[in-house]
């Protein structure tokens, strides 16, 4: 018999989330008769979502009859805005910008920005503080203007330059608004898959030790930041073609106690927590296999977006032959990993904007939880079932609120939106 395992103990702050080490890996299921299955923390679940999650454990983990320790059970999660309130490629994104941490000549860079449509005006609302319309092309050269200053300025740094040596710079406070404009152009006229390869490929030309390197520096910053709207604006000095503009990003990040403790009671249950995100495998690593941040999952367990490297440096292009973790793709990693269990996953937590598919294709799943947030059209579909199964016995979709104002779960299926402060279903 498998010693009972203790809770563990959660405090948010830029230390992360304490973690007991992980005792789950049982080699046989456990006897109903030594000890009850271990149990979720009550924390800030919605308690029927808290209930259904905690069914679905006791009747596929290792307390149950008939449990196959040679075949686990195994759940899906998303990473970005499920396990963690917010998102980790962007997090990287925004600090990359205000860091300006790019390692590529200004004539490889150039090929990482998408150029379809490039000379129609981008639709309403994206306009010049002057109110005109703004060329995609034009966007796009006065970027390319903005790198070449500032890589003739500042050089390519295989670390971060310190912000304060770069904040008052014109050419920095211009290339990070327009960058920033051209990634929201790029998701409102080419869809959000387009816009996430294209934050993916951002990272071209760093080796995997420069983006651990920033992406941890990123999160720990982000998440000692208030959660807060932020208006970056290119200045009058660097007017370019486009004219100045303003842009406003969403600062925040946040560690989620509940899904750590998810992660901790599934393995207990001999239930395996997988990850399959949008965001670059390897900076979302970082977070879910920390003891520091208190997730502690396995890293054989983490599957995300992956570029080709050579010699440990990422390139312009997506690691061939392996899908994009967004809608099909992220379905078809999941059968790449795990055709061997020869099972649908027992449970599917999703809040990212790219699993759509996912929770359509796997009909025997038992339970779907999602987050309730702002989400594309294909999701409604799913967030509308979850709310007409709400108050029913065996609910197979429920929701999660939380209150995106302090970046924290509410216990309740409502959720609260930046900005405002009336709860609300989808």
């Amino acid at each position: 018999m498998l010693p009972f395992l203790s809770r563990r103990s959660f405090g948010l702050g830029l230390t992360g989330l304490l973690a007991l080490p992980r005792n789950a890996l049982a080699a046989s299921p456990m006897m109903t008769s030594d000890v009850p299955p271990p149990t979720l923390e009550v924390l800030k679940w919605a308690p029927a979502t808290r209930a259904a999650l905690q069914s679905v454990m006791d009747a596929h983990g290792q307390y149950a009859e008939g449990y196959d320790a040679n075949q686990r059970p195994y759940a899906v999660f998303d990473w970005d805005e499920t396990a963690i309130v917010g998102n980790v490629q962007e997090t990287l994104f925004h600090y990359m910008l205000e860091h300006f941490s790019f390692l590529l000549p200004a004539d490889q860079f150039r090929h990482l920005l998408h150029t379809g449509g490039a000379d129609k005006p981008l639709p309403a609302p994206f306009k010049n503080l002057a109110g005109q319309p703004i060329i995609f092309s034009d966007l796009i050269h006065d970027i390319l203007e903005d790198y070449r200053a500032l890589a003739a300025h500042y050089g390519h740094m295989p670390h971060p330059l310190p912000r304060e040596e770069l904040i008052e710079d014109p050419a920095l406070q211009a290339f990070r608004a327009r960058m920033v404009l051209y990634h929201q152009a790029l998701r409102a006229t080419h869809g959000e898959e387009t816009a996430q390869r294209g934050l993916v490929r951002l990272l071209a030309g760093q080796t995997v030790q420069d983006v651990v390197a920033l992406t941890r520096a990123a999160n720990e910053i982000a998440l000692g930041q208030s959660i807060e709207r932020v208006l970056w604006k290119s200045p009058a000095a660097r007017p370019g073609k486009t004219g100045p503009l303003s842009v406003t990003i969403t600062q925040t990040l946040r560690l989620t106690p509940e899904m750590a403790d998810l992660f901790q009671i599934l393995q207990e249950q001999g239930i395996d927590p997988i990850i399959c995100t949008s965001s670059l495998e390897e900076s979302v690593a970082i977070f879910a296999t920390s003891a520091e941040y208190g997730y502690n999952l396995r890293r054989e367990h983490i599957f995300g977006a992956r570029l080709t490297q050579h010699k440990k440096v990422y390139s312009l292009t997506e690691e061939a032959n392996y899908p994009f973790p967004f809608g099909v793709g992220k379905t078809a990693i999941i059968h790449l990993h795990m055709a061997h269990r020869k099972q649908d996953p027992v449970i599917i937590f999703a809040g990212e904007n790219s699993s759509a598919h996912l929770l359509s294709a796997f009909p025997e799943t038992p339970l779907c939880c999602l987050i309730n947030r702002k989400q594309p059209d294909d999701m409604q579909p799913f967030l509308q079932n979850a709310l007409k199964q709400r108050g029913t016995a065996t609910p197979r979709f429920v929701l999660q609120g939380r209150d995106e104002n302090t970046g924290e779960w509410r216990p309740d299926e409502t959720s609260i939106l930046l900005g405002n402060t009336t709860p609300i279903f989808p």
